[in-house]
């Protein structure tokens, strides 16, 4: 499990499953765009409501809807208890 590997090595993942991006204690986005024939790539961190509506993006498309971001908040907070169970387990 990447939770496991990640107590003992720093883990990046890339993905586009909201299941596993849930799971991070950090995001960021990562953006490329084409510039005078060129490929540029930008890399920021989100924080707070800015790393739930990416969540939330991944869960429907880019219009960010209500329910996807009901949705998000649910799946977030589900993953930070199933984290706090297994670190309570881990004791």
């Amino acid at each position: 499990q990447l939770d496991t590997l990640g107590h003992a090595h720093q883990v990046l993942c890339i993905t586009h499953l909201p299941q596993i991006a849930a799971m991070a204690d950090h995001h960021f986005c990562i953006e490329k765009k084409a510039v005078e024939n060129r490929t540029q790539t930008t890399v920021r961190a989100l924080e707070g409501q800015e790393s739930l509506e990416e969540l939330g993006r991944l869960l429907g498309s880019d219009l960010l809807t209500k329910e996807a971001l009901s949705n998000a908040e649910k799946m977030r907070s589900m993953a930070l208890e199933h984290k706090a169970a297994c670190e309570k387990q881990g004791e």
